[in-house]
């Protein structure tokens, strides 16, 4: 033995069970918070790249740019990629309606655009176009089309490239269409410029949008935002990311306060029996500084396997958890990253292990180092018993063995507070985690009695037979259907709401009095079940 210190691993090594129980609180309590804001991150990364699926992954836009306006942002140390996208009204490739924009190809991915084969367009007749399109109108690379820009002059243009299914387009089935730059630049007809700023991901990009602004006289009518982007990122005013944040610093909280709880107890415990240890180190010419170090090194000795062992439970538990939503409901969540390396997560993990043990053992280490070295001759353990008049009333009560136990824990007040609250803590945890996953589990659950469990769905009309025959599959309530198409629709301009005119901007009525609407709109056909729920929305007549 090199020094006092090395009593305390020489005390840990000789009770095992003690110090195995000690170490496994510590691993719990860091496995929980590294679990917790691992799956924070990972759901903040997944929500990141549904945002960017659905708005692009840019950050900032600039309407109508000028090449000086372009060349200087695209120059910033901050700026990682930019790219112009031209937006026309809406154009037609064989006789079928589109949607047309041009796009720098370096910045193609960023708004989706991901190309399955081919190459991006480069010469003046050149365009990429849907998979799903492609297949529709029967054509590939290399085949010759018909497109038009919205003033329907037809022209040649060859199939370049195949870029993947955009979701929206393919809803309202009118295919994307890109065309290359120097069509867009050619084309004499009515079209909007963007210009898309991406910045790099240490950027502070609220400054940067300010200096952009001032630097080169960019009023703010030009200047627009990503704002879904920017608050999933923290880069907005709406934090989007806070929230979460939130609830996982409430749930470091309680896991710090229940790991106080349970370690305290064990090293009060382990205090109390060492007193006439204690004393007799006070004997020999310990201090009280150097008793509360001893008792403070045993705590700290347990994190050398307590944090590596809880670094990695927490990883384990975070994996499960993404492995189990990414292969389970692959549909939603198949994006979703497997593997996660959440540098928060190790963090907030250390830090409740580092405190938990710090707290848990401030007032042991103090308790012990106020032991005299009287204690070593007496063997007085400090528990002083309250001369009290005792009636027995517990031993007429109960049993004997039990009155005594019940009498033996009341004698040490702050013990039996201390295991009070741990047991308590444990229940609140257990309680508060199941009541959130039962009120998630609910609030996905739909109440509406037309949510269906499942569903059929097919591009060919489905046989009327098969609507009988599920009817009477056992453990079937109710059996619907629907077919719907896209139309264009004329409605009574008379009809039209203020804030719908607003919206739209200038609208063309006929000589009739109809509004021709610029997208097609849904005809559905309800079924008689449908027809009776949807009697709670109807306004007027039957």
């Amino acid at each position: 033995m090199n020094g006092y210190l090395d009593l305390s691993h020489k005390y840990l090594a000789a009770h095992k069970k003690r110090t195995i129980l000690s170490i496994f609180s510590i691993v719990l309590s860091v496995a929980l918070v590294v679990g917790i804001f691992s799956m924070l991150d990972v759901f903040i990364k997944f929500e990141k790249i549904q945002v960017i699926h659905d708005y692009g992954n840019y950050h900032l836009l600039v309407n109508n740019a000028t090449d000086e306006e372009k060349e200087a942002i695209s120059s910033r140390i901050d700026v990682k990629n930019t790219g112009t996208l031209v937006s026309f009204k809406s154009g037609s490739i064989n006789s079928n309606r589109c949607d047309i924009v041009a796009l720098n190809n370096n910045f193609a991915v960023n708004m989706g655009m991901n190309l399955l084969k081919g190459t991006y367009p480069e010469a003046e007749n050149e365009l990429i176009i849907e998979n799903w399109a492609a297949e529709k109108l029967g054509a590939g690379i290399g085949d010759t089309v018909s497109f038009a820009f919205a003033d329907k002059t037809e022209r040649p243009f060859v199939i370049s490239g195949i870029f993947a299914d955009y979701g929206g387009t393919k809803a309202s089935g009118e295919p994307g269409v890109a065309i290359s730059m120097k069509a867009a630049a050619k084309a004499s007809v009515e079209k909007t410029g963007i210009f898309l700023i991406e910045f790099k991901e240490q950027a502070n990009m609220k400054k940067a949008e300010q200096e952009i602004k001032e630097s080169l006289q960019i009023s703010d009518e030009r200047m627009g935002r990503n704002e879904h982007l920017l608050a999933v990122i923290g880069q907005s005013d709406h934090k989007a990311a806070v929230g979460l944040y939130q609830a996982g610093a409430i749930l470091f909280f309680i896991v710090l306060v229940a790991g106080v709880v349970m370690i305290y107890n064990t090293f009060n415990i382990s205090v109390m029996d060492r007193i006439r240890s204690f004393g007799l180190l006070r004997c020999v010419g310990a201090s009280k500084a150097q008793i509360r170090k001893l008792v403070k090194r045993e705590g700290f000795l347990l994190l050398r396997w307590a944090i590596p062992g809880g670094v990695l439970l927490g990883f384990a538990a975070t994996l499960f958890c993404c492995a189990l939503l990414k292969f389970y409901n692959s549909h939603l969540f198949s994006d979703m990253p497997l593997f996660t390396i959440s540098p928060t997560g190790i963090l907030a993990g250390v830090a409740v292990g580092v405190l938990t043990v710090a707290i848990a053992t401030l007032l042991p280490a103090k308790k012990a180092s106020r032991v005299s070295p009287v204690n070593a001759v007496t063997g007085n353990s400090e528990i002083r018993m309250r001369k009290v008049q005792k009636g027995g009333t517990l031993t007429k009560l109960l049993p004997v063995e039990a009155a005594m136990g019940i009498g033996s824990a009341a004698a040490r007040k702050k013990t039996l507070v201390l295991m009070s609250a741990s047991i308590a803590f444990s229940i609140m945890m257990f309680l508060g985690f199941n009541v959130f996953v039962d009120f998630l589990h609910t609030s996905l659950k739909t109440t509406k009695p037309y949510t269906p469990d499942i569903s059929l769905t097919s591009n060919e009309s489905l046989s009327p037979d098969l609507y009988g025959q599920l009817s009477h599959l056992p453990g079937i309530k109710h059996v619907y259907g629907r077919m719907f198409g896209y139309v264009n629709a004329t409605f009574d301009a008379s009809r039209l709401t203020e804030e719908y005119v607003n919206e739209v901007g200038s609208i063309e009525v006929n000589a009739d009095g109809l509004f021709e609407t610029p997208e097609k709109s849904w005809l559905i056909s309800y079924d008689k079940n449908q027809l009776k729920w949807a009697k709670t929305d109807l306004v007027e007549g039957d």
